[in-house]
């Protein structure tokens, strides 16, 4: 089956009659009605899309998530502006029960919405971290990095959360901070090298919490059990061996801290403080610029991914 219509085509009151791949299902209900609520992806974007019917509630155990389905309904606009797609068509329903559509060979790319220019990205963490002068630190960081770095998101709902989201993020967060090092006085006694490792390493704990389900990826149950944090320290022990126990001490508080006061353990190294607020910096800011570009221009509204109250201005 082609695909005929792409997201970034839908409008308030578009006849929607095509193929997408589904990244999110779950059953919601509102005055007393039930609906399946779908997070809808293809190369141009992402739409929530609320399908009723009598077999809505059984649509989402049986969706495969990752996978594309056909679509039918109309592009709406909540009071907030948010577009998604609306459908009571009995032929969703039937199609989404029936189970996936079977795509061509490399028809998949029409499915993949990633903003991240992912080998761009690689090759410029690649050349960071050869930057690094103790070769030590510099081959246990290149040991950490294996091909789940570069795919992963880098969370659900929140910010980077596309193929490759992770890297993009941990790309921008050891800019961020070897930028603060440059511009900020008499930062010259941090550790240049641990800063790097550090940030490079924060968030490599969320390897594990993702499975390429189909065409893309979903939080498991390390994601929801355990967490990033603790993965990653677990992890880079694996490597333990290739660097000193102070530079392995240093990286694990790095890692422990990175959330500030938001996490169990507060940085208390410059290096550690130094990645927190680069790490900040990316995630909050990326938030903030998505929540704005669904957000009407003059118009207040508390961001999904946020959760701060933002006002486009005109």
């Amino acid at each position: 089956m082609e695909k005929t219509q792409f997201i970034e085509n839908i409008a308030e009151s578009t006849i929607v009659d095509s193929i997408f791949l589904v990244k999110r299902a779950d059953l919601r209900s509102k005055h007393g009605e039930q609906f399946a609520h779908l997070t809808l992806a293809d190369k141009t974007g992402l739409i929530e899309a609320k399908i009723y019917g009598g077999n809505a509630a059984e649509a989402p155990r049986v969706i495969k998530i990752g996978r594309v389905y056909k679509i039918i309904g109309r592009g709406k606009a909540n009071q907030n502006g948010e577009l998604y797609i609306s459908s009571d068509s009995p032929e969703t329903l039937k199609e989404l029960l029936a189970g996936p559509v079977v795509l061509s060979p490399g028809q998949e790319n029409d499915f993949v919405y990633t903003p991240a220019e992912l080998g761009k990205n690689a090759a410029e963490i690649q050349k960071i971290v050869s930057s690094i002068k103790n070769t030590d630190l510099k081959i246990f960081v290149a040991c950490c990095l294996d091909t789940r770095f570069y795919e992963c998101p880098a969370a659900i709902r929140r910010h980077h959360e596309y193929t490759g989201g992770l890297c993009e993020h941990t790309l921008e967060t050891v800019k961020i901070a070897l930028s603060l090092m440059e511009n900020v006085a008499r930062t010259n006694g941090i550790n240049r090298d641990m800063v790097i490792a550090g940030s490079v390493l924060h968030d490599i704990g969320k390897i594990f919490c993702f499975d390429k389900e189909g065409y893309g990826f979903t939080p498991n149950d390390t994601y929801n059990l355990i967490e990033h944090i603790t993965m990653g320290i677990m992890y880079i022990d694996e490597y333990k061996s290739l660097i000193s126990e102070d530079q392995l001490l240093q990286l694990r508080h790095i890692i422990q801290s990175h959330h500030g006061s938001y996490g169990d353990v507060i940085p208390l190294t410059a290096e550690a403080w130094l990645v927190h607020e680069a790490d900040s910096g990316s995630s909050l800011l990326r938030s903030i610029v998505d929540d704005l570009a669904e957000t009407p221009r003059g118009q207040k509204k508390k961001g999904l991914r946020s959760e701060k109250f933002l006002w486009h201005a005109v």
